[in-house]
C-alpha cells in the first residue's frame, strides 16, 4: 500500500496527461500516413485507394483537423 502511495505522489497528473497524449499523437500519426501513402501509390479513383482512405479515416479521432493539415496536394486529391 505504501509503495503505491508514493507511484501516486511521485507521478505528477499533468506528467501523465502528457505522456497519454504523446502516445495517442504516436498511435493517430500512423492513419495519417497510410492516407499519405495510399494517395501517392494509387489513382485516387482506385477502388483499393478509396477502401484504404476510408478505414484510415474511421480510425482517426479528429478528421478536421487532419484534413487541414495535410499538404495542399493530398487536401486536393481527397476533396475531389
Amino acid at each position: 500500500m505504501a509503495e503505491a502511495e508514493k507511484f501516486v505522489e511521485s507521478d505528477n497528473v499533468e506528467d501523465v496527461l502528457a505522456k497519454i497524449e504523446n502516445k495517442s499523437l504516436k498511435i493517430e500519426y500512423k492513419p495519417i500516413e497510410a492516407i499519405k501513402t495510399m494517395l501517392k501509390c494509387y489513382p485516387p479513383q482506385d477502388e483499393r485507394c478509396k477502401i484504404g482512405v476510408h478505414e484510415a479515416l474511421m480510425v482517426i479521432k479528429d478528421v478536421e483537423g487532419m484534413i487541414r493539415s495535410l499538404d495542399p496536394q493530398y487536401y486536393d486529391i481527397l476533396m475531389k
